[in-house]
Protein backbone atom coordinates (compact mmCIF):
# COMPACT_ATOMS: atom_id res chain seq x y z
CA UNK A 1 0.00 0.00 0.00
CA UNK A 2 1.33 3.47 -0.85
CA UNK A 3 1.91 6.15 1.78
CA UNK A 4 -0.86 8.20 0.19
CA UNK A 5 -3.43 5.36 0.44
CA UNK A 6 -2.38 4.54 3.99
CA UNK A 7 -2.68 8.19 5.01
CA UNK A 8 -6.11 8.49 3.39
CA UNK A 9 -7.36 5.37 5.20
CA UNK A 10 -6.06 6.59 8.55
CA UNK A 11 -7.61 10.03 8.07
CA UNK A 12 -4.28 11.87 7.96
CA UNK A 13 -4.11 14.86 5.66
CA UNK A 14 -1.83 14.43 2.67
CA UNK A 15 -0.48 17.32 0.58
CA UNK A 16 -1.10 17.41 -3.13
CA UNK A 17 1.51 15.72 -5.28
CA UNK A 18 3.01 17.69 -8.15
CA UNK A 19 5.34 16.82 -10.98
CA UNK A 20 8.29 19.21 -10.71
CA UNK A 21 8.93 19.02 -14.44
CA UNK A 22 5.30 19.50 -15.47
CA UNK A 23 3.96 21.86 -12.77
CA UNK A 24 6.99 23.98 -11.84
CA UNK A 25 9.95 24.17 -14.24
CA UNK A 26 9.77 27.02 -16.77
CA UNK A 27 6.54 28.36 -15.24
CA UNK A 28 6.01 32.09 -14.82
CA UNK A 29 6.22 33.29 -11.20
CA UNK A 30 3.73 36.07 -10.45
CA UNK A 31 3.03 38.28 -7.46
CA UNK A 32 -0.42 38.35 -5.79
CA UNK A 33 -1.59 40.97 -8.32
CA UNK A 34 -0.61 38.74 -11.25
CA UNK A 35 2.45 40.78 -12.27
CA UNK A 36 5.33 38.67 -13.63
CA UNK A 37 8.32 38.33 -11.31
CA UNK A 38 10.52 35.71 -12.99
CA UNK A 39 10.48 32.19 -14.42
CA UNK A 40 11.28 28.98 -12.56
CA UNK A 41 14.69 28.03 -13.99
CA UNK A 42 15.50 25.19 -11.57
CA UNK A 43 14.55 23.83 -8.16
CA UNK A 44 16.46 23.30 -4.93
CA UNK A 45 15.60 20.08 -3.12
CA UNK A 46 16.02 19.17 0.54
CA UNK A 47 15.10 16.06 2.53
CA UNK A 48 12.72 15.75 5.48
CA UNK A 49 13.45 13.72 8.62
CA UNK A 50 12.31 10.53 6.82
CA UNK A 51 14.62 11.13 3.85
CA UNK A 52 11.83 12.17 1.47
CA UNK A 53 12.75 14.97 -0.93
CA UNK A 54 10.79 18.22 -1.12
CA UNK A 55 11.24 21.52 -2.96
CA UNK A 56 12.89 24.07 -0.68
CA UNK A 57 13.49 26.91 -3.16
CA UNK A 58 12.91 28.13 -6.69
CA UNK A 59 16.22 28.90 -8.40
CA UNK A 60 16.29 31.84 -10.79
CA UNK A 61 18.52 33.31 -13.45
CA UNK A 62 21.39 32.28 -15.72
CA UNK A 63 23.29 30.43 -12.99
CA UNK A 64 20.23 28.20 -12.45
CA UNK A 65 19.31 27.78 -16.11
CA UNK A 66 22.77 27.05 -17.53
CA UNK A 67 23.14 23.53 -16.06
CA UNK A 68 19.76 22.54 -17.51
CA UNK A 69 20.71 23.67 -21.02
CA UNK A 70 23.95 21.74 -21.39
CA UNK A 71 26.54 22.16 -24.13
CA UNK A 72 27.64 25.45 -25.66
CA UNK A 73 24.58 27.50 -24.60
CA UNK A 74 25.17 26.54 -20.98
CA UNK A 75 28.86 27.40 -21.11
CA UNK A 76 28.10 30.75 -22.80
CA UNK A 77 25.39 31.66 -20.28
CA UNK A 78 27.56 30.70 -17.30
CA UNK A 79 30.47 32.66 -18.77
CA UNK A 80 28.36 35.79 -19.23
CA UNK A 81 27.07 35.54 -15.66
CA UNK A 82 30.58 35.11 -14.26
CA UNK A 83 32.29 37.78 -16.38
CA UNK A 84 29.69 40.45 -15.77
CA UNK A 85 29.66 39.69 -12.05
CA UNK A 86 26.11 40.95 -11.90
CA UNK A 87 25.56 39.38 -8.48
CA UNK A 88 27.78 39.38 -5.44
CA UNK A 89 26.80 35.94 -4.12
CA UNK A 90 27.79 32.67 -5.73
CA UNK A 91 25.21 30.45 -7.36
CA UNK A 92 21.74 31.22 -8.61
CA UNK A 93 19.27 33.60 -7.03
CA UNK A 94 16.77 31.70 -4.90
CA UNK A 95 13.20 32.29 -3.89
CA UNK A 96 12.19 30.39 -0.75
CA UNK A 97 9.44 27.91 -1.60
CA UNK A 98 7.60 28.89 1.59
CA UNK A 99 6.37 32.07 -0.11
CA UNK A 100 4.55 30.09 -2.85
CA UNK A 101 0.82 30.50 -2.38
CA UNK A 102 -0.46 28.78 -5.50
CA UNK A 103 0.57 26.51 -8.34
CA UNK A 104 -1.46 26.62 -11.53
CA UNK A 105 -0.87 28.10 -14.96
CA UNK A 106 1.63 30.27 -13.09
CA UNK A 107 3.33 29.95 -9.72
CA UNK A 108 1.95 32.61 -7.37
CA UNK A 109 4.03 33.98 -4.51
CA UNK A 110 2.75 35.87 -1.50
CA UNK A 111 5.20 38.36 0.01
CA UNK A 112 6.49 41.38 -1.91
CA UNK A 113 9.46 40.58 -4.13
CA UNK A 114 11.19 43.97 -3.94
CA UNK A 115 14.20 42.60 -2.07
CA UNK A 116 14.78 39.62 -4.34
CA UNK A 117 17.48 40.05 -6.97
CA UNK A 118 15.69 38.05 -9.65
CA UNK A 119 16.50 40.37 -12.52
CA UNK A 120 20.18 41.03 -11.86
CA UNK A 121 21.38 40.34 -15.42
CA UNK A 122 18.52 42.34 -16.94
CA UNK A 123 19.15 45.23 -14.52
CA UNK A 124 22.88 45.21 -15.34
CA UNK A 125 22.13 45.19 -19.09
CA UNK A 126 19.65 48.06 -18.74
CA UNK A 127 22.06 50.17 -16.67
CA UNK A 128 25.32 49.40 -18.50
CA UNK A 129 24.30 48.74 -22.09
CA UNK A 130 20.82 50.03 -22.97
CA UNK A 131 21.08 53.07 -20.72
CA UNK A 132 24.25 54.23 -22.50
CA UNK A 133 22.74 54.20 -25.99
CA UNK A 134 22.00 57.61 -27.50
CA UNK A 135 18.38 58.51 -26.83
CA UNK A 136 17.88 55.76 -24.24
CA UNK A 137 16.95 58.32 -21.58
CA UNK A 138 13.99 59.59 -23.59
CA UNK A 139 10.77 57.66 -23.31
CA UNK A 140 8.64 57.39 -26.42
CA UNK A 141 5.40 59.19 -26.01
Amino acid sequence: MTDRKAAAQSGRRVGRAYSAHFHLLDRQVVDPDGHPVCKVDDLELAHDEHGRPYVSAILIGPAALAPRLGGKPARWLASVQQRLKVRRQEGPARLDFGCVTGIGAAVTIGPPTGGIAVHALEDWTRDNVIGRLPGAGHAAG
